[in-house]
């Protein structure tokens, strides 16, 4: 796993920027911490242009897909590089960048503000306590903290969001969507534009209206707090019998919990492993957790950079825990490093895949790039495709088994997609089913890697 472990940022950062809180949420984890901006002197124009000079050329000259998307990467140059002159301020500049990079439609290559770069690095994050996303057309909580101002003040799974911080929920959902840059897909825009209507500053209040099932309003007041943002591995023995392990991110070592929690399930007649809300991780962890799945190396697709350059991903030899059937639950916001395994799972015929599109942000960086100014650039440098041939950035992975989301269902507290797992895993245990032998990697894709 020597490649592995070099390049193990390709996944990293795909989706940190969209979290949220439990399994039926579409994201998992805190939002990032928001602070206010540290006093220091303004960038001169000169700075910015130098700035904005820098963040074209390593996007030009990195940028995995020499197409661009089929964006006109020159023209974008030509229609951004006047604007700079017209910004007030350096957010608005920043925010030009952002836009600028939002072009390419691509959830991993992004502009961070120095602000939003110190929070990735400190792994910090600010929650409210509650997640909101759109659920049969409507605003609704679909995630509640346990122990959490949200819990405490009566808050509950399937309340609609009426208003937030005086204005109602459609005025917000307009004004973010005006401020969110293009992403992979459809479902990453959306992530981030319900992520920001809960998103501010750590010790700040969140002020909103909620309608209950009867109808009834509930008004709260929530103070955003600064949480740990870790990855954090769940696990327990069904009623049914089958053994259940989410994973809220794929960030080393989790995979010794994982592994932990897989030991203690080895008798289970099926398993049921929950990635909703995954936003991705580190490709090492990913292959790492998958090898407990298989008893011989198995192939996870490949990374290849514009050069023509590439990365092999594969399982380890030897190191399987658990036999029997598995069924993967995963949502829009599982991303990344997620789609990667779940796909891979279900092209070997090794887990049915149960729930919601995932995200279709699939591609990978090797860096953070720092730029003047103390911000950073993330730019997609390898695109991936699967073993069989997909690729899975803009599509994601599409369900074997499609669970939609219901207001019904959180009211209740009902969590359909596990219903539908363990339906599906007791099938295949009356069946005696066990998984089809994996594809053994070729040794010369064994060998091969970037120089």
């Amino acid at each position: 796993m020597r490649l592995l472990k070099q390049y193990s940022s390709l996944l990293l950062v795909a989706l940190l920027l969209l979290s949220g809180a439990a399994s039926n949420t579409p994201a998992a984890g805190p939002a990032p911490v928001r602070a206010p901006s540290e006093s220091s002197d303004p960038l001169t124009l000169r700075d910015r242009i130098e700035i904005f000079e820098d963040v074209w050329v390593t996007v030009n000259e990195r940028y995995y897909d020499p197409s661009f998307h089929g964006v006109n990467w020159r023209d974008v140059r030509h229609r951004y590089r006047p604007l700079i002159e017209h910004e007030n301020s350096d957010d608005e500049f920043y925010n030009l960048l952002k836009r600028m990079v939002g072009e390419l439609h691509d959830a991993h290559t992004r502009f961070h503000t120095p602000e939003e770069r110190r929070e990735r690095e400190h792994l910090q994050a600010v929650s409210a306590g509650i997640s909101i996303y759109e659920v049969e057309g409507k605003p609704v909580v679909v995630g509640v903290e346990p122990d959490s101002d949200a819990a405490r003040a009566g808050v509950e799974e399937g309340m609609i969001v009426i208003a937030i911080d005086g204005m109602t929920v459609s005025e917000r959902i307009k004004e973010a969507r005006s401020r969110v840059a293009g992403s992979s897909s459809d479902r990453a825009v959306q992530l981030r534009i319900f992520r920001m209507l809960v998103d501010g500053y750590p010790g700040t209040t969140l002020k909103m209206t909620l309608a209950r099932a009867d109808g009834s309003l509930l008004e709260v007041a929530l103070t955003r707090r600064i949480v740990a943002d870790k990855a954090i591995v769940t696990s327990r023995r069904l009623p049914s019998g089958f053994g259940y392990i989410r994973l809220s991110l794929w960030k080393s070592p989790i995979r010794k919990k994982f592994r932990k929690a897989l030991e203690q399930l080895r008798d289970a007649p099926g398993v049921v492993v929950d990635i909703r809300g995954n936003p991705g991780g580190e490709a090492e962890e990913v292959a790492k957790i998958a090898s407990y799945f298989f008893a011989r190396r198995v192939p996870f697709g490949k990374f290849s950079a514009r050069s023509g350059k590439s990365i092999f991903l594969r399982t380890d030899d030897d190191d399987q825990i658990y036999t029997g059937p598995v069924a993967l639950l995963v949502n829009e916001g599982s991303g990344s490093g997620s789609e990667l395994f779940a796909g891979v799972m279900q092209e070997s015929k090794r887990a049915v895949v149960i729930g919601r599109q995932s995200c279709g942000c699939v591609l990978g960086i090797s860096r953070y790039r720092s730029v003047k100014g103390k911000g950073e650039l993330a730019v997609s440098e390898y695109g991936y495709i699967s073993p069989a041939g997909k690729t899975l950035e803009g599509v994601g992975v599409v369900p074997d088994k499609l669970v939609e989301l219901k207001i019904s269902d959180l009211q209740k507290h009902r969590d359909a997609a596990l219903e539908e797992a363990q339906q599906v895993l007791n099938k295949s245990d009356r069946l005696g089913a066990r998984p089809a032998p994996p594809t053994i990697l070729a040794h010369h894709e064994a060998r091969t890697g970037l120089p």
